[in-house]
């Protein structure tokens, strides 16, 4: 058995934003995910570090907390912040209206903007379409999850804290009616660990109600889906939104080599049952093409969903609900945190220790606005010059990941999941999306000892039926004829044909 004060259950952004803010209080902790950093709403989002635009006119309160934390994270974490500079556009057809009050909010909250004519703004962009009426430039920028979450959890196990990935809350602990601890099964070994604490923290997301159920309390939610594509190349350097109410399909974020659009809004009921429908792909691209008018033309190699956490609305559009937070004192010893966005992930975390030090008397001070994240330069990988010395080592040509690029991260984390080893190194996250070299990195970790023959084939079959997944929606053109060819190396080549 484990004792800790605080246990917080979920990897994503808030949950590691809230190891980072205890470590740095001293308060000792253990952070429970049932896969890796981010595998929830985090990892399966556009990486728009929002400027606070696109809620200026229908959530004022909410843009002003992201034009702040957009200011603080480019501070505090410049190693996974790209600083694009965004672009709101104004197509024919669009309202005026709309425009004006969009200026007004923006100057009420603090969001500098400068409009830009059609010239000026295709001197920018020039993928843009040349019929756009204007531009209104923001702060917006672009933003690694990913990343964001392995620095957030750097601190925190620098302090002490502790970290168990791939384990699976299965039981709330209760004695006397009141949370004392978890037991968190390992999803690769099936053991059970059991950690006790003085405080419980929900911090799961789309997951929130199931999690606090199994404390046998409720929290009020709503879950709305947003399915987005990934296109083979960067289109446009600068974030670029539609200069309207928010709709689908009216987002285009430049990340690493690629572009992801986005996203559509609707309402499910179990983040563990939704997969992205051929109709969405086909709303983003439209509403994308709009404003970049190569996009419908340009290879599209991924469609992925995410569930969002929204506060408790009845009817209505789920685009309408706040994307405010709230936290939730159960008085069982257990706390949710519900809502929010990637971009107000740190302001969220403070306030969630913020109720922690009170409920333990204490009154240490926040320092994660100010203190730059740890490890930054530990998770910058290889640089380019680097791994262009060898190129005989590289097993992912998409990526340029290396060999010893790949051990040097199984070595780090003792991994057995493909998935970890693409986090923090992008292997497989380019054009061909794992397919050449998934097979190579399992047989690099088979050499190592990490993984047996049947494990290594296991883990390989379940990552191409996630793979497959996403690749589905987005099979047509150039993708398809690679996806033949990718199939005939599984099917034909590896005779994985009974097992797929």
């Amino acid at each position: 058995m484990i004792r800790t004060d605080v246990v917080i259950i979920g990897g994503g952004a808030t949950g590691c934003g809230i190891a980072r803010d205890l470590a740095l209080r001293g308060i000792a902790h253990y952070l429970v995910e049932k896969d890796d950093f981010a595998a929830g709403a985090t990892g399966a989002c556009h990486g728009l570090l929002h400027s606070g635009g696109r809620y200026v006119v229908t959530d004022p309160v909410a843009a002003k907390e992201c034009i702040e934390e957009n200011m603080i994270l480019r501070s505090i974490g410049k190693k996974c912040v790209e600083v694009t500079g965004g672009l709101f556009v104004r197509l024919p057809g669009d309202s005026k209206r709309f425009r004006d009050r969009f200026l007004r909010s923006c100057e009420e909250v603090g969001i500098p903007t400068e409009v830009l004519s059609p010239t000026r703004a295709l001197d920018l962009v020039p993928a843009l379409n040349p019929v756009l009426e204007e531009a209104i430039k923001v702060p917006d920028c672009s933003i690694d999850p990913f990343r964001l979450c392995m620095l957030n959890a750097i601190t925190s196990r620098q302090k002490g804290g502790g970290i168990l990935t791939h384990h699976k809350v299965i039981e709330i602990v209760k004695e006397r009616g009141r949370c004392v601890g978890i037991k968190a099964q390992d999803q690769f070994t099936r053991q059970v660990k059991e950690i006790r604490a003085r405080v419980i923290i929900n911090a799961t997301g789309a997951w929130g109600a199931k999690v606090a159920a199994l404390s046998g309390s409720d929290v009020p939610m709503t879950l709305s889906k947003g399915s987005l594509v990934i296109t083979n190349h960067r289109l446009t350097n600068m974030v670029i939104n539609r200069l309207r109410p928010p709709s689908d399909g009216d987002i285009i974020v430049p990340n690493e080599a690629v572009c992801l659009a986005g996203t559509t809004s609707i309402a499910v009921d179990d983040p563990d049952a939704v997969e992205v429908l051929s109709r969405e792909v086909d709303i983003v691209v439209s509403e994308a093409e709009r404003m970049i008018p190569n996009f419908r033309t340009t290879r599209m190699i991924r469609a992925y969903t995410g569930v969002r956490p929204l506060l408790k609305a009845d009817g209505g559009d789920s685009r309408a609900i706040s994307r405010g937070f709230k936290i939730i004192d159960h008085d069982n010893g257990m706390y949710s945190i519900l809502g929010g966005k990637l971009t107000t992930y740190r302001l969220m975390a403070e306030k969630m220790v913020d109720a922690i030090m009170r409920d333990f008397g204490l009154d240490t001070p926040c320092q994660t606005a100010e203190k730059p994240l740890d490890g930054q330069d530990e998770l910058s990988g290889y640089p380019l010059s680097k791994r262009l010395k060898d190129i005989s080592g590289i097993i992912c040509e998409c990526e340029l990941v290396s060999r010893d690029e790949v051990e040097r991260v199984v070595n780090r984390i003792g991994t057995k999941y493909i998935g970890d080893i693409q986090h923090r190194t992008r292997l497989g996250m380019g054009p061909c999306q794992g397919g050449f070299c998934t097979y190579r990195a399992l047989g690099i970790m088979h050499d190592m000892g990490r993984v047996t023959s049947e494990e290594s084939m296991r883990v390989l079959r379940e990552f191409l039926q996630r793979r497959f997944k996403g690749i589905r929606p987005a099979l047509w053109g150039d993708q398809l004829r690679e996806e033949q060819l990718v199939e005939s190396i599984y099917l034909g080549i590896l005779s994985m044909g009974n097992d797929l």
